[in-house]
């Protein structure tokens, strides 16, 4: 027997429309201090300095070159990236357009998560309580409370979590079909199986597209069907369905996996190689940050957000800090009571259910980065629902119900202003940084950016103070973390190109890191950056100490082979550019294909060598090879125009070596 539906009045649904659409102008105008904000971080690496993006033609090969033209994920996230070439393609570099998108982005998943909480306050039946609830109210609550929370500021303004946010858009809609004909197959009606079996896969591999998290989804809608539709049908028939789909989408998948991880353990071991901690090491401090994100959403301060975490503390084991064990301890206790609380409390153990699926992927044992906020966009959503649920049943009585009103427009003024605070703090890149420092001393990352922005100041002003200043903080940033090398090069860098010499000390100490300190992936960028640096008629970074600190980086055992493959590209570019010095050059681009004889682009640098060199024949060689490699890459990466220049320059460059007739 199904539950029977709670019906919302009419004039509910229109307050309760007319309170959204008051939370949406809100969010619009608490985040417009920030639009006008740069690019941070990882911006750069994706979006700026990301050539594939930045296309004259905008055809679907150019599309498609873009979409996988990504460095985040297994999977490129093709179509975040694919949304950014259309920025690029629409408004140039134009920054507030990016940030504007997405905006809209999570305005529509803020309407979205009142679309779906109405959907499971209306699941819910005769469990939900007094028919004297205003349901569609209290979705557009808690809908409002999400949307204005400044936890959720980075999946805003930080340009690239559009990964994060649009792929939460795919999952909510994905979501929503799957509860819709759920609903259809429990009242019996037509068309519940299209949206279950279409749609809602659909969306979801259209999510996982843009995060590859968005695979949670499905753990998502199991939970969903536990905790309200209970495998409620009107057909028999339909339920062992619905067995069966949860079968194919989640028990399969999940066995699969876990026999690949177990027979590949390197998948996830291997992302621990250039991690300064152990995965033991990892999961004892996530006990720990799932209840910082908590202490976040419950209890905001300004203090305590960061566009870095880098400074959280390690647990080195259960004792250490003393913090840890009672964060396992508790984290237990609740799991285990949502676990036996399904039925009684359905609320309470889809909030912790949906919290934890949320974080399972990004907190868990793969090697990723410990904190970052905008892991929380999905996973809040639980939290709130249930926390609005459960205040609007303690206040449903007559006498509370003006209390209730206090409340809630304390906590949405709340909410709006410290987010409106921390969109004015991400206004420019100067003051972000400063901020940042500021409440993050010893975040290596805040200081260091700090360093290198009041440099740019001095740069663009000449002002000697910001010279001193960007001098003294890239210094305490070396001394903030002993491996890094980014701080070391910031300072040669600001030192060179201010006509200084820098002291000698600084080249030692870069040179001794990155031969004996754990190399991270993300330092090929650093030095490649320094390679281009050399492109440039006025660069001041001596061609010498480039080729010294790519020699020592050579000579670091920790260096993953791919990246010291990018490692010995790079330096051949540069003996190449500097001297035209081919023979070393080719020895080292030699070894690279030989340990990666399918990459496309190490062949592509190497037959241009060759063509410098004018060994014709090896560039035939080495391009019909390239054919024989892009055939499936045609459509994504169009990488036959650059064989066909290579053949034409071969063509061009033997037509005038044959003697005239």
């Amino acid at each position: 027997m199904s539950a029977s539906p709670i019906r919302t009045r009419p004039e509910w649904r229109l307050t309760a429309r007319i309170f959204l659409l008051g939370a949406l102008l809100l969010a619009s105008l608490a985040y417009l201090p920030g639009i006008g904000g740069g690019f941070v971080f990882d911006d750069y690496n994706n979006i700026l300095f990301n050539k594939d993006l930045k296309f004259e033609n905008f055809n679907l090969a150019s599309l498609f070159q873009a979409g996988w033209s990504g460095v985040a994920g297994p999977l490129k996230r093709p179509l975040a990236m694919m949304s950014f070439a259309v920025n690029f393609s629409t408004t140039g570099d134009f920054i507030p357009a990016f940030k504007i998108t997405n905006l809209l982005i999570h305005l529509a998943n803020g309407i979205l998560m009142f679309i779906f909480l109405r959907i499971l306050i209306r699941s819910t039946g005769d469990q939900s309580g007094s028919e004297k609830l205003n349901h569609a109210m209290l979705a557009a609550v808690a809908a409002s409370i999400w949307l204005l929370h400044p936890l959720n500021l980075t999946s805003v303004l930080y340009v690239v979590q559009r990964m994060n946010s649009l792929s939460a858009l795919f999952s909510l809609t994905g979501i929503i079909c799957y509860c819709v004909g759920r609903q259809r197959l429990e009242d019996g009606r037509e068309n519940g199986w299209w949206l279950i079996v279409g749609c809602c896969p659909m969306l979801i591999a259209l999510a996982i597209l843009c995060k590859e998290n968005a695979v949670m989804t499905f753990p998502l809608i199991a939970l969903i069907e536990i905790c309200f539709f209970r495998l409620r049908t009107s057909m028999p028939r339909d339920r062992a369905l619905l067995i069966g789909f949860f079968v194919v989408t989640l028990l399969v998948p999940s066995v699969l996996a876990s026999l690949y991880v177990f027979s590949h353990p390197n998948f996830i071991l291997g992302g621990y190689i250039n991690r300064p901690f152990s995965m033991t090491e990892r999961l004892l401090t996530e006990a720990r940050v799932v209840w910082f994100y908590l202490a976040l959403l419950l209890v905001p301060r300004l203090s305590q957000f960061g566009l870095y975490h880098d400074d959280y503390v390690l647990s080195t084991s259960i004792f250490d800090p003393v913090t840890t064990l009672p964060s396992i301890a508790c984290l237990a206790v609740v799991v285990v009571l949502a676990v036996y609380g399904t039925k009684r409390y359905p609320i309470f153990s889809f909030a912790v259910g949906w919290y934890v699926a949320g974080h399972i992927m990004e907190s868990s044992v793969i090697g990723l980065e410990l904190v970052h906020e905008h892991r929380n966009y999905m996973p809040s959503i639980g939290i709130v629902f249930a926390l609005c649920f459960g205040a609007a049943r303690f206040f449903e009585s007559g006498s509370y119900a003006q209390l209730q009103k206090i409340a809630v427009a304390a906590i949405i003024v709340l909410c709006t202003l410290l987010t409106y605070l921390r969109a004015g703090d991400w206004s420019d890149p100067a003051t972000l940084a400063v901020v940042e420092a500021q409440r993050h001393p010893n975040s290596l990352r805040s200081v260091y950016d700090l360093g290198r922005i009041q440099f740019g100041l001095h740069q663009l002003t000449g002002r000697q103070e910001f010279y001193d200043q960007g001098i003294a903080n890239l210094e305490r940033s070396v001394l903030i973390d002993p491996s890094a090398t980014r701080p070391l090069i910031g300072l040669l860098r600001m030192e060179y190109e201010s006509g200084h010499t820098p002291r000698p000390e600084w080249m030692l100490e870069a040179l001794e890191r990155y031969e004996n300190t754990l190399f991270h992936p993300s330092e090929t960028d650093d030095l490649y950056r320094l390679v281009q640096c050399r492109t440039q008629t006025n660069c001041a970074f001596p061609a010498r100490d480039v080729e010294q600190l790519y020699r020592a980086a050579l000579r670091n055992s920790s260096v993953p082979k791919y990246s010291r493959a990018q490692l010995m590209v790079d330096l051949a570019v540069l003996y190449v550019n500097e001297s035209y010095e081919l023979e070393p050059a080719m020895n080292l681009l030699d070894d690279v294909v030989l340990a990666f004889p399918t990459e496309f682009n190490f062949r592509k640098i190497r037959a241009q060598i060759y063509l410098m060199a004018e060994r014709y024949s090896e560039v035939a060689e080495e391009t019909k090879y390239m054919r024989s490699i892009s055939v499936w890459r045609d459509l994504i990466n169009s990488p036959i125009d650059e064989i066909s220049t290579l053949e034409r320059a071969v063509a061009d460059a033997s037509k005038l070596k044959q003697p005239s007739p």
